[in-house]
């Protein structure tokens, strides 16, 4: 089998017929090295394993003995996440990113996860994500993955059209009519009596609503959470922030410019323990925004600017799609998932604030 380059060119990605099992990452972790890293020595591998996710698991493979390699992450997928995310379209993601310059080097897939250049930064915490120094980086990086060319996914009139209405049915469909486990079940319908299909019914109001406010459909990525955003900072004393990546491109897909940056807002509450009131102030999503809006537009913009203005009211209305789409989400993660989190009252969580901000946008 012919394995890629250290910097791989995406049409020579291999892909190495293995599964790795949840119970034995490290174990199959190693397998996987030896293929792609056949001059590391085992022996000398360190191992770490990231703090999980609540879709998939990610584990750092380094050998000291060669500082001029970063090292290699392994990300093995969620079980039975394969219902609710393309994995052929995450690999287009990867590459339209990769040449981009806004993805890391791609160095082989595997029958349930993808091994990929490891990139030194720090995850974006609830106070780093309000450090003006940092979120202008988020936003001016966010700015770029919107002017990705997207010209190759259109609608039939020739038009981009946003797939954020087909993921959300395509998630509701996938809650179950009784979970299977009783406790989740008591769970569910104590929390949601009337079942989803008052929700349901929201999902055409919503697509009415917000197709009708003007935000642009471009390529977004979708799930902006702090632990999906790696800040770089210099060598000096002080630390200066110098650059931003996103990782994780799994739920990538064409959508509207405002559900990516509203969908970012909310994640600053975090996601073990969200509080929602940390949420971005006024003052603060206008100075975001404005730094959005001049890599977007490449024009330097006055505070004051009126695209400014119509940007935030267009990310206030998109708050309450974030919510719902999220919300769907759980309740399928809440039956299919087996990584320990508690989906059912994130859920709740996200029921909540959807229901705070429709009563809010929608009178």
């Amino acid at each position: 089998m012919m394995i890629a380059s250290q910097s791989p060119e995406m049409s020579t990605i291999p892909h190495l017929p293995i599964f790795v099992e949840d119970n034995s990452i490290e174990n199959g972790s190693r397998i996987i090295l030896k293929l792609i890293r056949p001059d590391w020595n085992l022996e000398k591998i360190r191992f770490k394993l990231f703090t999980d996710g609540i879709t998939n698991k990610l584990v750092g493979l380094f050998d000291d003995s060669r500082p001029e390699d970063n090292g290699v992450l392994v990300r093995v997928y969620g079980k039975n996440t394969e219902q609710i995310i393309d994995r052929k379209a995450e690999f287009e993601n990867f590459k339209l990113l990769y040449r981009a310059g806004l993805a890391p080097d791609l160095y082989a897939t595997f029958d349930n996860g993808m091994v990929y250049k490891y990139i030194k930064g720090e995850t974006l915490t609830t106070s780093t994500v309000r450090d003006p120094s940092v979120y202008r980086l988020v936003a001016k990086t966010m700015a770029r993955f919107h002017r990705l060319s997207t010209n190759c996914i259109s609608a039939e009139d020739g038009t981009i059209k946003s797939q954020l209405w087909s993921k959300m049915e395509q998630f509701i469909n996938l809650i179950p009519k009784r979970f299977s486990s009783p406790a989740k079940d008591l769970l569910f319908r104590k929390t949601f009596p009337q079942g989803i299909e008052n929700l349901r019914a929201d999902i055409g109001i919503l697509k009415t609503l917000l197709d009708n406010i003007g935000s642009p459909v471009v390529f977004c990525h979708n799930d902006l959470l702090l632990s999906n955003i790696l800040l770089q900072r210099d060598n000096a004393a002080n630390g200066h922030p110098v650059s931003i990546t996103f990782i994780d491109y799994e739920y990538g897909m064409v959508n509207n410019q405002a559900f990516d940056i509203a969908n970012h807002f909310i994640e600053f509450a975090g996601v073990q323990e969200p509080d929602f009131s940390l949420y971005p102030d006024v003052d603060l999503q206008m100075d975001w925004l404005k730094s959005y809006l001049e890599e977007y537009t490449g024009e330097s913009l006055d505070q004051n600017d009126q695209r400014v203005a119509v940007l935030k009211h267009q990310v206030d209305m998109f708050t309450m799609a974030s919510h719902l789409l999220w919300l769907f989400w759980s309740l399928v993660q809440a039956e299919l998932s087996v990584i320990n989190f508690d989906y059912l009252k994130y859920a709740e969580m996200r029921l909540e604030q959807y229901k705070k901000a429709k009563n809010l946008h929608i009178k």
